[in-house]
């Protein structure tokens, strides 16, 4: 709010809590990365260096601004300025300034240039993810910035964000938080936000009016039906490559064990000859390995048949309950209860879609502890979630199976299941994608995306 004495196009803003600063550049309103550069961003007050803050409208780069200045000890007030000629002159001694030098004139973009020299000033800069800077400050800009990327692209961000606005709502008004069902929660890690995490605020405050004393459901969101999954572009050669050798690679890792024990079988024939008991218990072993072999090759042979998708109407409950049976002696092994529910579709290619899921299914089923629940949703068109607990390591470790291109390397001595790297490649075929998010403390949700649409391909 601009005061009286205040010239048009600038205005001191209201000062931010500390707690509220803290919280605005903590986890999961920054992702860890961005988090991470907060420490030395405060340095950088102190010593009058500008910081850039690269994020997204919806981000509220201003408030990301308020919070900095809250906790960068400065003296005077943050000073806001609009337009391509604001105001620059007769500043308080210690202020922050905020200004979008996307929007300043050449001119202007001098003057802040040179404002910047003695840091009597501090200078905090917004601008969108990817912006040109104004010739003059690009250099002096970028040495400390704050990149918070759109949150389409940190989706695993967004049940932790969402848990955060319901408990802010609560506290204002003195009640308990509302509990998104696990068909909400899919429904929001699927919608693309155009408008940030602004967006997802209003959602999740007009959701939680709607639904009153009860758990907020993808109805009560007000997003519509989830957007048709678009096709990834054919893949050129050198990522087929890629593709092919991390394929081999986990082939080749997962064969490895059991066929150490068909070895240390045949290392200790001479015993093996003299005890029966020993020869009992290395024939049982054998015969599992010689099992694991065969299931490895008959997957990936499965996979090489399915050739090009043929998308057609999937009602989702009847396909999960053909996975489910065919996957039933893999789950009882590890005691995975099952349970699906809702009534979504999807359109992409019954026949990979059934092996993707099937591979999910069993690859999860290695993952999660004995005794534990997998409940799998389909209560949202175009969506699968498969819920069930993991935490920490394992957390991270099933976020790399979701998009392992960007974590792993051959060099990796920890290689993922091959049945996550098949079910992934399968579903982009398709048109789909693969997430994880946690949910909560101790569990987590596998979401599958799916086009509800014929998109034309195949």
């Amino acid at each position: 709010m601009r005061t009286p004495s205040e010239p048009r196009g600038r205005a001191v803003v209201p000062p931010l809590a500390p707690a509220a600063a803290a919280a605005a550049l903590a986890p999961p309103r920054l992702p860890a990365s961005a988090a991470e550069v907060v420490p030395l961003a405060r340095r950088a007050a102190a010593a009058g260096v500008p910081v850039l803050v690269t994020a997204p409208a919806g981000a509220d780069r201003l408030r990301l601004a308020r919070a900095l200045h809250a906790l960068g000890a400065r003296d005077g007030p943050l000073v806001a300025v609009t337009g391509r000629r604001p105001p620059l002159d007769r500043l308080p001694a210690g202020a922050s300034l905020y200004v979008e030098p996307a929007t300043l004139a050449p001119e202007t973009a001098l003057a802040l240039d040179a404002l910047a020299d003695d840091g009597a000033v501090w200078v905090v800069a917004g601008v969108e993810p990817g912006a040109a800077l104004p010739a003059p400050l690009a250099a002096r800009l970028v040495t400390v910035v704050l990149a918070v990327p759109p949150l389409a692209d940190r989706r695993q961000d967004v049940p932790a964000l969402a848990t955060g606005v319901l408990d802010a709502l609560a506290a204002r008004t003195g009640g308990h938080a509302a509990r998104l069902s696990s068909g909400a929660l899919a429904r929001l890690v699927a919608h693309d936000w155009p408008g940030d995490v602004a967006e997802l605020e209003r959602t999740l405050v007009g959701a939680a009016l709607r639904a009153g004393d009860a758990e907020i459901v993808t109805e009560h969101l007000g997003l519509g039906p989830a957007a048709a999954a678009t096709p990834a572009a054919p893949a050129a050669s050198s990522a087929f490559g890629a593709e092919l050798e991390f394929v081999l690679a986990e082939l080749a890792h997962e064969l490895r064990n059991p066929m150490v024990t068909i070895k240390t079988y045949a290392d200790h024939l001479p015993q093996l000859l003299e005890d029966a008991d020993l020869r009992r218990r290395f024939a049982a072993l054998t015969d599992d390995a010689i099992t694991r072999i065969d299931d490895l090759l008959d997957n990936l042979l499965a996979f090489a048949r399915l050739g090009p998708p043929h998308p057609a109407p999937i009602e989702l409950p009847a396909l999960l309950d053909r996975v489910v049976a065919d996957v039933e002696p893999a789950l009882g092994g590890r005691a995975v209860r099952v349970r699906h529910a809702g009534a979504g579709h999807c359109t992409v290619d019954p026949e990979h879609l059934a092996f993707a899921l099937k591979n999910l299914f069993a690859g999860v089923a290695r993952e999660v502890p004995p005794r534990e629940e997998l409940v799998a949703d389909a209560s949202v068109n175009g969506v699968v979630t498969l819920r069930f607990a993991a935490a920490g390591a394992a957390l991270e470790r099933l976020r790399k199976l979701a998009a392992p291109g960007e974590t792993t390397t051959l060099a990796d001595p920890t290689l993922q299941p091959l049945a996550f790297r098949l079910a992934r490649s399968v579903l982009e075929r398709n048109g789909g994608s693969l997430t994880v998010v946690a949910d909560g403390e101790a569990a987590t949700t596998l979401v599958v995306n799916l086009p509800t649409e014929h998109t034309g391909r195949g």
